[in-house]
C-alpha cells in the first residue's frame, strides 16, 4: 500500500530523520525542458538538465569521472553534481521531496528507501527494466541481497551502487610501539575476541598531564560502524523476526552494548566532548586514535590522507557466541517521481549501474560496487591496505540492519541513538536504557507513537 504524504508529515519526517540537522532551504526546480529537448536530441539543441545530489566529498572524483563517460555516450544531458553533507542530506531530501525542487536523481540508503517508497515519491523503475531485456540483465547482476533491499512491493524503486562492509583499521606504528603484535589471521583470526581487543585497547591507551593523550580504540556512537556489530556478533538483534517487537533489551544484546560502551565509559575511546574538538578522522590521522571502527567506503580516504604511519586491517572482534557479525550495507541511484525528464534520469542511473559506470567505482577503488563482475576490482591487491579482503571475506559474515516503512526506520532509530548517548556519555545503566528504547519503540511498531 502507498500513500500521498503531507508537507507536515515530510517535515516532521525530516526533523526526525539526523538529529539536531538544520533543515536546509530547497533547490529551486529545474525548468521544464523545452520542446523537443531529449537525450539524443540535434547538436546544438539545448541539454537536458539533470541533479545528481550526494554527501560525500571524497567520492566526487569518481563521480566526475562517471559524468564524463556518460557525457560522451550521452551529450543532450548535462549531469550536475548537488554535494550536500551528510548532516544536512536527509533534511534536504525529505523537505525538498515534499515541498518541490527535489533533485532529479540522488543517493539513497536503506534505512530511508522503505519510508519513502511507502509514501510514494519514488520514481519505479520497473517499467524501464521490463521493456529492455538488455537493462534487466544489468539489473540482475547486482548481488541478490542488494536487488532485494532496493524492492519494494515487487518493483525496482532503485538501482544498487555500491556495498560495504565493517572492520577495524590499525595504526602498525603505535602496536609496534606498545609491544603489540598484528592479531594472527589462523583460523580467520580466531583469537581476535572480545577480551584480545579490549587489552589491546587498554595497552594503547595513554595518559599525559592528567588528560588522555592518545585513545585505544574509536567507539563510535552510531550504529554501522559501532555497536550493530557488537550486538548482532552476540547474538543479540533490534526486532522479532516479524518486525512486530523490539528485542534490543533482551540479554545477548544488553550484554554487547555493555560490553561496547565500557570503552567510552572506562575512557578507552574519545567522547563527544573529544570528539567536538577533533575530527575522529583526524585523531585517527594524528595518531591520537589507534584502532578505528571503519567501513570500506573510507579507505580511498584513508590512503590518500595516511601518510605518517602504516596502517592495516582486522575484522570485528569474535564474541563470546564465537561470532565475528558486521554490518553490510549499500546505496541506491534513485529518481525523484516528480522529475521533468523521468526517461533521461533513467538512463542516467541505468549507465551508474552498467557494468562501464559501475567499474569507475571498483577502479578507483571508491567503494566496493553492487555488480558482481566489477565487486573484484576494488580488491585489487596492489590497494593499500595489505588486508583490505577483510571486507570480502565478512561479506558472508554480515548482517543488514532491519528496515520498517511504518514508522520509518529514522523514528526508532533516533530513540536507540538518544538512549546509547545517555549510556555512553552520562553513565546510565544499559539495560534501563534500552528497556526504556524497546518500550517506545514498541509504541510506535503498534501505531501508538512516542
Amino acid at each position: 500500500m502507498k500513500y500521498a504524504l503531507s508537507r507536515r508529515e515530510f517535515l516532521r519526517m525530516a526533523a526526525i530523520g539526523v538529529a539536531g540537522a538544520a533543515v536546509v532551504g530547497c533547490a529551486p526546480a529545474p525548468a521544464p525542458a523545452a520542446e523537443g529537448e531529449a537525450a539524443g536530441q540535434a547538436p546544438g539543441a539545448a541539454e537536458v538538465p539533470l541533479r545528481y545530489m550526494l554527501w560525500e566529498q571524497n567520492q566526487v572524483p569518481a563521480v566526475e569521472q562517471q559524468i564524463a563517460a556518460f557525457k560522451e555516450r550521452n551529450p543532450a544531458i548535462a549531469i550536475e553534481i548537488q554535494l550536500v553533507p551528510w548532516d544536512q542530506y536527509w533534511d534536504k531530501l525529505w523537505t525538498s521531496l515534499a515541498g518541490g525542487g527535489a533533485p532529479d536523481t540522488f543517493w539513497l540508503n536503506m534505512a530511508n528507501f522503505k519510508p519513502l517508497a511507502y509514501r510514494g515519491t519514488l520514481l519505479s523503475q520497473q517499467t524501464y527494466l521490463d521493456a529492455q531485456a538488455d537493462l534487466q540483465t544489468d539489473w540482475d547482476t547486482n548481488f541478490d541481497a542488494l536487488k532485494a533491499a532496493y524492492t519494494y512491493e515487487g518493483e525496482a524503486f532503485s538501482w544498487p551502487r555500491d556495498y560495504d562492509t565493517i572492520a577495524i583499521a590499525v595504526n602498525l606504528d603505535l602496536l609496534a610501539e606498545a609491544g603489540l603484535e598484528y592479531p594472527s589471521e589462523e583460523n580467520e583470526f580466531r583469537a581476535w575476541d572480545w577480551p584480545t581487543i579490549r587489552s589491546y585497547a587498554e595497552q594503547l591507551t595513554k595518559q599525559e598531564g592528567g588528560r588522555t593523550s592518545q585513545f585505544g580504540l574509536l567507539a563510535r556512537n552510531t550504529e554501522q560502524e559501532g555497536w550493530f556489530n557488537w550486538v548482532y556478533s552476540n547474538g543479540g538483534s533490534y526486532f522479532n523476526e516479524d518486525l512486530t517487537k523490539c528485542t534490543i533489551n533482551e540479554p545477548p544484546a544488553v550484554e554487547a552494548l555493555r560490553e561496547y560502551a565500557a570503552y567510552r565509559i572506562d575512557g578507552l575511546s574519545p567522547g563527544a566532548e573529544a570528539l567536538q574538538s577533533q575530527d575522529s578522522a583526524d585523531m585517527f590521522f594524528s595518531g591520537r586514535i589507534a584502532m578505528s571502527i571503519s567501513g570500506s567506503w573510507d579507505i580511498g580516504f584513508f590512503n590518500e590522507r595516511m601518510t605518517n604511519f602504516a596502517y592495516d586491517l582486522v575484522p570485528i572482534p569474535y564474541a563470546p557466541t564465537g561470532q565475528s557479525i558486521c554490518m553490510i550495507h549499500g546505496l541506491g541511484n534513485t529518481i525523484d517521481k516528480n522529475t521533468q525528464h523521468p526517461d533521461e534520469a533513467f538512463e542516467w542511473v541505468s549507465f551508474l549501474g552498467s557494468k562501464d559506470g559501475s567499474a569507475i567505482l571498483g577502479n578507483t577503488g571508491t567503494v566496493i560496487p553492487s555488480r558482481r563482475d566489477t565487486a573484484d576490482l576494488w580488491f585489487d591487491p596492489s590497494f593499500p591496505p595489505p588486508h583490505r579482503q577483510i571486507f570480502l571475506d565478512w561479506t558472508d559474515k554480515s548482517a543488514f540492519r532491519p528496515t520498517t516503512a511504518e514508522p520509518a526506520s529514522s523514528e526508532w532509530q533516533k530513540i536507540l541513538i538518544d538512549q546509547m548517548t545517555l549510556v555512553m556519555e552520562q553513565g546510565k545503566d544499559v539495560q534501563q536504557a534500552m528497556d526504556e528504547a524497546a518500550q517506545q519503540i514498541d509504541a510506535l511498531l503498534a501505531g501508538e507513537g512516542v
